[in-house]
């Protein structure tokens, strides 16, 4: 993009003639700038001359630096000018001068305009070779990744070049380059590695990434792909689908904690996965002892095998439902193939350890059943549930049935809803309940305001989640005044819920309504105030409050005014925040309100925080009762202080998290704490080191506990498991020396050639054979890799059975040899930067551009192509600036086995304008 300002400076030397320059340029055409000379006779005489045009570099005039002129007297003339401005133009202010002289070259009138070039910073990143091929021949090698940067904007533009290499020796790295590069020249940077562990991956891809300095800002990434190249190799999604297939870490982690002074426990977990001809299996243990118990304990333990759409799992089995489920057990499920609709069944035994020696299903069992519609829409989906479970602590079977439903009506309104209707047996009473449970939550926009709420009620022999529960909750929040935010939340519960078992009858009552206003931030400070009401009514503490026995509700009542004020330095390095709420409490043996208040808050800085509470009067029912049970007279008080640090080492291969804190209040009394916990996590292996300890005293009880856990993680080789059937390939790789595409007489196996599968790249073993193992069943596609002078035909492969054999038969192919050569006169022709190697040759045949190869540093190339016919095409994009090439492609032949010799492709150079004075008589 050019803009042009009008006129600095003018010189006018011979008067009556006169000079205007007009700028006519449009914004779509950014490279041409249209200007209009406008040249008036004043006189009253003829006038002949000439007008040139002064132009700066990465500028041309297309009608020639210079416009001869006859003006009658009183004559106008407008004279059209078109400049071009090529990409090697300097940005910023670039001065034009048009000057006006007569027959006799005496300067008339003189004109300056300045063209102001915007900056163009366009970089280009680029894979030298994007495929490199390793073997188990040369692994000791140092593998060489380069990068070329190209500067196609006209400043010198420092960048750095970041390579993350993986799975080497030393784990996942970062490596940067760093360089200066000139307008329209490019930099070639490279890292070696050795690449130690490439051989246990099909492939390993090395992700390069360019940042334009100072400002980190990225401008091109690219990658590299280091293959595997042997014989038999393992498929392997280099990106699993989601829902379909699945990426296993196996690993195992031993354990040993040490728990005060005489308890030590060990414990052995892990987890890993394994494909099957027909689906997969995967497996997650735990197993734990203690040094006071005879037997050993192993729950979150179970087995699953994937086919397909189904799955079925046996061992611990966890179900989060409306009356959840845990224990030993098995499930089912199956999925439709669109995934939008899924059924589980199952049936649980109600004790967590697997090897429990307590009799089946004395704990009680359970089974369920769930159908699901919308099983992978978050916006819309619906659910029906039914879940039994036998409570032998209640002598009950209790029954449940009901909905999900999520429903998104737009982008602001969303409704979540369930509706569960439950029947319980009670043996002991020989009674029937029947039961219900509503729960509705919502979030919307009403004339901008925000409102969210949930509600739940349940009835008070409800056997689900929440017995006996009635909650709403409501939300409002509006932005006022342009930028700053009010908000008001209610909160109304009521627990009551009963049991045959139990005969006390418990009663608790909660209203709380917190509304402000959190006014914009100025600057680094933020800043809010509000109002609390609390009241909370229950006869849980009766026992502490002396009305023992008694089902009178006891109440608490509080009114607060609540204020925090929030800091962040200008680095973003220091934040801190302070709470202050203070306000009137009305305790249930007390008739006159007290003073409570209590301040909070907290201070970072980069790994290390600190946070504080002060309380003053308690805020709960609960702290008053504990307060009088430890017959304290004096008003509730408590102080909790905390400060953590955490830090990762090493390219975040060690974790180091501590911490410590203090909390004195009557029910924990003088409680210091501390813990420290280091992580190291490699490649191969893990170990972590636990540990913390915490001191509790209050009234005659003292207990001083030290904690240390130490374990170590085995990493085992990941895995990409897929539920669907899997086979191989085998195919037998042949040169085809009678051409006639079956293995005879005459024809050889083929050692050594490489060949592409999808993306993987296989070397014949020494009969010419290579195999690919446990893929899943589909099409696969046979690339073509011409080397050696040797190609085979690209063909798609249908996977859909257990063995695939096939042949591949090698044909002999042609080359084709061509270059590049310069062309000009050194006295004539323009400034310019010769360079031989990275000019790109594209390679078409009919429409479809087959490779695109590049010049190497003798300006020559080499392609390797099947017989047929070509046509090579010189890319004059990479050119350099202020060449150009007349004939940009050529057709050729490539004949089996001979190399086609092209006409070299003849760079040329622009010429200087030359002006040429002529004398005569």
């Amino acid at each position: 993009m050019i803009s042009i300002s009008f006129v600095l400076t003018s010189a006018q030397v011979y008067s009556g003639i006169d000079m205007e320059i007009r700028n006519e340029s449009t914004a779509d055409k950014p490279n041409i700038v249209d200007l209009v000379v406008w040249v008036k006779n004043e006189t009253s005489s003829k006038f002949e001359g000439n007008i040139y045009i002064d132009v700066p570099k990465g500028f041309r005039s297309v009608s020639g630096n210079q416009i001869k002129i006859e003006l009658n007297a009183g004559e106008n003339r407008f004279l059209p000018v078109k400049i071009l401005v090529s990409n090697d133009a300097g940005f910023g202010d670039e001065e034009i001068v048009f000057s006006c002289k007569n027959s006799g070259n005496e300067l008339v009138v003189k004109k300056k305009i300045i063209y102001k070039v915007q900056e163009n910073n366009t970089l280009r990143l680029s894979a030298e070779n994007s495929l490199i091929y390793m073997n188990e021949n040369n692994v000791n090698d140092s593998v060489e990744v380069r990068a070329r940067v190209t500067n196609m904007g006209n400043k010198r533009q420092d960048v750095t070049v970041v390579f993350k290499i993986p799975e080497t020796a030393q784990g996942v790295i970062f490596v940067e380059r760093k360089a200066k590069i000139e307008v329209l020249k490019d930099t070639v940077f490279t890292f070696k590695f050795l690449p130690a562990h490439i051989l246990k991956s099909t492939q390993v891809t090395v992700n390069i990434a360019g940042f334009r300095e100072p400002e980190k800002e990225i401008f091109g990434n690219t990658s590299v792909s280091i293959q595997n190249i042997s014989s038999t190799q393992r498929y392997r999604d280099m990106q699993p689908m989601t829902g379909f297939s699945s990426y296993a870490k196996n690993s195992i982690t031993a354990s040993y904690r040490r728990v005060g002074d005489n308890s030590d426990m060990y414990q052995l977990m892990g987890s890993g996965g394994f494909n099957l001809p027909a689906g997969y299996v995967f497996i997650r243990g735990n197993i734990y002892t203690m040094s006071n118990q005879s037997d050993p304990v192993v729950n979150n333990t179970y087995i699953s095998y994937h086919r397909g759409n189904s799955e079925i799992t046996l061992g611990n089995v966890s179900k989060m439902l409306e009356m959840p489920l845990f224990g030993r057990g098995a499930e089912y499920s199956i999925t439709s193939p669109d995934k939008d609709k899924k059924i589980e069944l199952g049936f649980i035994d109600q004790s967590f350890n697997l090897i429990e020696k307590t009799p089946f299903l004395q704990n009680g069992y359970g089974l369920y059943a769930r159908g699901t519609l919308g099983a992978q829409n978050t916006s819309r989906s619906i659910s029906g549930v039914y879940a039994f479970r036998n409570d032998p602590y209640e002598n009950a079977n209790h029954n449940l049935l009901g909905t999900d439903v999520q429903y998104l009506f737009s982008k602001d309104w969303r409704v979540n809803a369930k509706l569960y209707s439950g029947m319980s047996f009670y043996e002991q009473s020989n009674s029937t309940k029947p039961s219900l449970g509503v729960e509705s939550q919502y979030s919307g926009v009403i004339s901008k305001v925000n409102l969210n709420g949930s509600y739940f009620f349940s009835t008070d022999y409800y056997p689900g989640n929440r017995r006996g529960v009635l909650q709403i909750q409501q939300g409002f929040s509006k932005t006022v005044f342009k930028e700053h935010y009010a908000y008001a939340n209610i909160l109304v519960s009521d627990f009551s819920p009963k049991y045959f078992s139990y005969d006390y009858t418990t009663r608790s009552k909660n209203l709380r309504l917190d509304t402000g206003i959190n006014f914009a931030r100025k600057g680094d400070f933020g800043w809010g105030i509000g109002y609390q009401y609390q009241e909370e009514t229950s006869n849980n503490y009766n026992s502490f409050l002396n009305t023992f026995g008694s089902n009178e509700l006891s109440s608490l009542k509080a009114q607060r005014l609540t204020e925090y004020t929030s800091w962040t330095s200008p680095n973003k390095k220091h934040s801190s925040i302070l709470g202050v709420e203070a306000g009137l409490v009305t305790y249930p043996d007390m008739e006159k309100p007290k003073f409570q208040m209590k301040l909070s808050g907290n201070y970072g800085y980069k790994a290390f925080s600190f946070s504080y509470i002060y309380q003053y009067g308690a805020y709960f029912l609960s702290e008053y009762a504990f307060s009088k049970m430890m017959n304290k007279t004096e008003d509730y008080k408590k102080l909790s202080l905390s400060a953590f640090y955490n830090k990762a080492f090493f390219k975040d291969k060690v974790n180091l998290t501590s911490g410590i804190s203090y909390t004195d209040d009557v029910l924990y009394g003088k409680a210091p704490s501390a813990f420290f916990n280091l992580k190291y996590l490699g490649r191969q292996y893990g170990l972590y080191l636990n540990s913390s300890w915490y001191k509790y005293s209050v009234g005659n009880l003292n207990n001083n506990m030290l904690t240390v856990e130490a374990g170590v993680t085995l990493n085992l080789p990941t895995n990409t498991l897929d539920p669907g059937k899997k086979g191989s390939i085998k195919a037998f790789v042949y040169y085809d020396n009678n051409d006639n595409n079956r293995y005879d007489e005459g024809d050889e196996a083929a050692d050594g050639y490489v060949i592409m599968i999808n993306n993987i790249s296989f070397k014949s073993n020494k009969e010419g054979n290579i195999e690919y193992k446990q893929i899943p069943y589909g099409k696969y596609r046979l690339k073509q890799v011409i080397q050696q002078g040797w190609y085979y035909d690209e063909m798609d492969i249908e996977m859909n059975s257990h063995r695939r054999s096939l042949e591949i038969p090698l044909h002999r192919n042609g080359t084709i040899r061509g270059k590049i050569e310069y062309s000009f006169d050194a006295k004539t022709a323009q400034e310019f930067n010769p360079k031989l190697g990275g000019i790109l040759i594209n390679i078409f045949q009919g429409e479809k551009l087959l490779q695109r190869i590049s010049t190497d540093e003798n300006g020559e190339f080499l392609a390797f192509l099947g017989t047929g016919e070509y046509r090579i095409s010189l890319n004059e994009s990479t050119l350099p600036v202020n060449t150009y090439c007349e004939q940009t492609y050529m057709d050729a032949e490539s004949i089996a086995g001979k190399i086609s010799v092209l006409n070299p492709f003849v760079i040329k150079v622009k010429e200087k304008k030359i002006r040429v004075k002529k004398f005569g008589n």
